[in-house]
């Protein structure tokens, strides 16, 4: 989990990274679910966006709030 206060290019890397650590660990027969919020994501909703569409688990603060890691596991 991490939390983004503010916003830079440094997002755009991260959330790349984050679509190649989900493939690393599906490749070995695990779930990877990533949980990312942050008024930081503002300035990177494009990437995000892409990340969300490639990882099967990405949630946010609000979400967990709303059980969508307990519908997971």
């Amino acid at each position: 989990m991490n939390y983004y206060s503010s916003g830079g290019s440094k997002l755009k890397a991260t959330a790349g990274e984050y679509q190649y650590l989900n493939d690393f660990i599906i490749n070995q027969g695990i779930d990877f679910i990533w949980i990312t919020d942050g008024k930081g994501w503002l300035t990177a909703l494009n990437p995000l966006q892409e990340t969300f569409n490639h990882n099967q688990y990405l949630l946010n603060l609000d979400m967990l709030r709303q059980g969508f890691l307990n519908k997971i596991l």
